[in-house]
């Protein structure tokens, strides 16, 4: 028998255990980064089907959920991943991977898991037409005030009467906080600012979790942040997680992601207000290392496309970007045929290439043989392909590099050739405001700047994320300890 052993930290325990019977219930939880709180909106859902009621049939509680999150990618590379890690196939129940359904079973529970994203008008009108038990998001914030409202009307359709009917149901979700601006801050924090004629609803309840700082203290309450003992260095009571991790972040990142205070609006703002020219770019000349690869990110477009090439020297932990090719009207056969390749032979010929490009790229069409870029890209270089396309993740390893130094100097140096790269990064690469129904949200603009910035971003994300991994590994062979899983069965326990 299979025992899954989960002790919620303490905001996300009061989370799981809260309902109205009989009634739809709306549950939300805030915390800071790696808090616990997308394994507890999973947890949520084991304690919540082990409450409805027994078929009168067969003795069978069955119910079934909707786990629904903002686009694809962020479905499968964190929400799957994180219900994967607790919940796997064969043990907890069974994956239908061609409908992305889970079958979870336990006990005499019975509970049909849909993962679904909400990329597009038929994504979102799949989900709306479901008849469901309970609606969990992930990164609620992220989905609007429509989307909210039609999904509560789906809830407590499932099961049928000859089954019992649903005896509890509701709507869950975790997120960091988003920003003042949209339709979620005055519904959970600032009643005030709702429209006069809107209440806050009796049916929502709010959780929030500490501040990753907390550590005790008066200023903090005397709360401490939670799940520290499963945050690098695996201590209770110890805050080096969130301490490392502010390092090289802006105070707005902080203040959302650690401190989970909802953010301002940066409408108008450089992306990157830590870009420092005096500092980031080099007095004289870049030289390439002969011996070291060279990684080049690239934005494809018909309008705009850009190169942005640079190595990475891991003795120090410094990015040098050596490069740029900034072009209009060109596709992606054309540009490495006329600019990319000729580059290559002239400046960089014995060198290692590497391609880092755009993720939508494997579905993007250019060029008269209406091949994706990808497969365009691939006919000439190596290409590491990436399936996260959100902005956090680009944005975080730049600014990571421009906020830090080392021994020999600032950790980002750019060759004074860069001139496209370094007028973008000092003001023309900035926010704008994309207004939906009930939010706003703050995106860099498309404009003359945001190829080769965003070019510069793929390239500053395959860095660090390499930075990253190599850390892990030196992590690994100081640490023996590993996670034992138990054996097979079906039950479950919450501590």
């Amino acid at each position: 028998m299979t025992t899954i052993e989960y002790t919620p930290p303490p905001t996300v325990k009061e989370f799981i255990k809260h309902y109205r019977p009989s009634e739809l219930f709306m549950d939300w939880v805030l915390g800071p980064v790696g808090s616990g709180k997308t394994t507890g909106i999973f947890f949520k859902l084991i304690y919540m089907a082990g409450l409805q009621a027994p078929s009168p049939i067969d003795g069978i509680r069955r119910s079934r959920a909707v786990i629904v999150r903002n686009t694809a990618p962020q479905l499968k590379d964190t929400t799957l991943k994180s219900w994967d890690y607790w919940f796997k196939d064969g043990q907890a129940g069974k994956w239908y991977a061609t409908d992305k359904n889970f079958v979870l079973r336990y006990g005499d529970v019975e509970c049909e898991v849909l993962f679904r994203p909400l990329d597009t008008p038929d994504d979102v009108q799949r989900v709306l037409s479901l008849e469901v038990t309970f609606a969990i998001l992930d990164e609620f914030v992220e989905i609007n005030q429509a989307i909210v409202e039609a999904l509560s009307a789906r809830c407590g359709r499932y099961p049928p009467a000859k089954d019992g009917g649903a005896t509890n149901w509701g709507m869950w979700g975790a997120s960091n906080p988003g920003a003042e601006s949209s339709w979620w801050y005055p519904m959970l924090e600032a009643p005030e600012l709702l429209p006069k004629d809107q209440d806050l609803p009796e049916n929502w309840t709010f959780f929030k979790q500490p501040s990753g700082f907390a550590d005790g203290s008066p200023k903090y309450g005397g709360l401490w942040a939670e799940n520290l003992a499963n945050l690098v260095p695996y201590k209770a009571f110890c805050n080096d997680y969130y301490i490392n991790l502010a390092k090289g972040k802006t105070p707005h990142w902080i203040k959302q992601y650690i401190e989970v205070q909802w953010g301002y609006a940066l409408s108008g703002k450089p992306v990157f207000p830590m870009f420092n020219r005096d500092l980031h770019v080099a007095t004289k000349s870049l030289i390439a290392n002969r011996g070291r690869q060279l990684v080049i990110g690239y934005d494809p477009g018909l309008t705009g496309s850009a190169f942005v090439l640079g190595q990475y020297e891991e003795s120090v932990g410094r990015v040098c970007i050596l490069d740029e090719i900034v072009l209009e009207n060109y596709a992606t056969d054309r540009a490495i045929r006329e600019k990319l390749k000729p580059l290559l032979r002239t400046m960089y010929p014995t060198l290692e290439v590497l391609i880092v490009p755009d993720p939508a790229s494997a579905n993007r069409s250019q060029g008269q043989s209406g091949s994706s870029v990808m497969l365009e890209l691939k006919k000439h270089f190596a290409v590491k392909e990436d399936t996260d396309n959100t902005l956090e993740s680009r944005i975080q390893p730049a600014q990571h590099y421009m906020m830090m130094l080392t021994g020999e100097g600032p950790a980002l140096s750019i060759d004074p050739s860069c001139v496209r790269l370094i007028r973008a990064l000092v003001s023309g690469y900035r926010y704008d405001q994309i207004r939906t129904q009930d939010t706003v949200k703050d995106v860099p603009a498309k404009n003359a700047a945001s190829h080769v910035a965003d070019a510069f971003t793929y390239l500053m994300r395959y860095f660090r994320r390499g930075e990253e991994r190599a850390g892990r590994r030196i992590e690994s062979a100081k640490d023996k300890r590993r996670f034992q899983r138990p054996g097979r069965g079906n039950s479950y326990m919450m501590r």
